[in-house]
């Protein structure tokens, strides 16, 4: 009997623990896409720009905000790369469906294509100066407005990947210890 109810311990625990790891994924989702439209916002209003000297600080400080996020961006894949991924890939794996790996390894490709083109913004950046034509800020603009479509669209496919598989391991989870 103890056994029997170490286990029931057991499945909620995951059962609980799943689901505080989906409330974190939607809400820093939530979070990760609405820096990401206002990001792309900024930098289509800053397209408009016809004055270099007007352009170049809202540039500056574009760039920092891009820095910043993706300091956040690089804490939310890593969490997802160390526990939820994982998890997600050995309980499915053991349930004898398709490995997950390539599914996981595709998502990874989407974020180091993003994590290009936001290298290449900022480097492009780097070089814009006062005298700079306006060419060059917008092709610095162009590579960011890119990296923001590849990250909403890497968010979106995660969703579309996790949220079904998270929700399939909880109703497993409670018609097994129900």
């Amino acid at each position: 009997m103890k056994n029997n109810y170490h286990s029931m311990e057991s499945g909620t625990a995951h059962s609980t623990e799943l689901s505080a790891a989906l409330d974190r994924l939607t809400q820093e989702h939530g979070e990760l896409m609405q820096v990401l439209l206002d990001m792309e916002s900024q930098a289509r209003q800053l397209e408009q720009e016809t004055d270099m000297s007007k352009a170049l600080p809202s540039l500056l400080h574009l760039r920092l905000w891009v820095k910043a996020f993706m300091q956040e961006l690089e804490r939310h894949s890593e969490w997802e790369k160390k526990e939820l991924f994982p998890f997600l890939n050995n309980y499915f794996h053991q349930e004898l469906s398709p490995s997950m790996i390539p599914s996981f390894w595709a998502l990874e490709k989407d974020h180091e294509l993003a994590e290009e083109y936001i290298q290449y913004f900022l480097r492009a950046v780097h070089e814009v100066k006062q005298e700079s034509e306006l060419g060059q800020l917008h092709q610095a603009l162009a590579y960011l407005i890119h990296a923001c479509r590849i990250l909403k669209e890497h968010l979106a496919k995660e969703e579309q990947l996790v949220f079904p598989m998270t929700e399939q391991v909880l109703t497993d989870l409670d018609y097994l210890f129900s």
